[in-house]
């Protein structure tokens, strides 16, 4: 995977909450995401994928995010999604994420839709079945308010 298509990503992903936040005036929560670890329906992947990212509320149920983590293929990626919060109460903030990561097999950037459940600070992210790595995955990051 080229360097320029995670740095791309990641300026745009920039680019876009600085937008955002300008037009919309939402002043809520921004988040470091700090990647941790997954588990995988499948052996020989890598379990630990450490990694940093940016989180930022932009509405009352929309935020976006972007970063980058060493993922289950042993490789860098960038990623950048919006998530939609369904249900936020005690504690819970339950979601559905919409975006593109890259760093896996035959994707410049991988399309990726994903429910996100977090309690407090930690988050696990459901992946289906990776053609890369033939493995369905549940992986988890920290969710650090600023």
């Amino acid at each position: 995977m080229k360097r320029s298509t995670e740095k791309q990503l990641i300026k745009l992903t920039v680019f876009v909450a600085l937008v955002l936040q300008s037009l919309i005036g939402y002043a809520q929560e921004t988040y470091v995401q700090v990647n941790g670890a997954s588990l995988h329906s499948k052996s020989g992947n890598n379990g630990f994928n450490p990694g940093l990212g940016i989180e930022k509320a932009v509405s009352e149920n929309w935020n976006i995010a972007g970063g980058w983590y060493y993922n289950s293929d042993y490789r860098g990626s960038a990623y950048a999604y919006g998530r939609y919060s369904y249900f936020r109460q005690d504690g819970w903030d339950l979601g559905i994420g919409i975006g593109g990561i890259t760093g896996y097999n035959n994707w410049t950037v991988m399309p990726m839709v994903f429910p996100e459940f977090c309690y407090e600070w930690v988050c696990a992210i459901a992946l289906p079945q990776l053609h890369s790595s033939g493995s369905s995955i549940l992986a988890v990051h920290l969710r650090i308010p600023l």
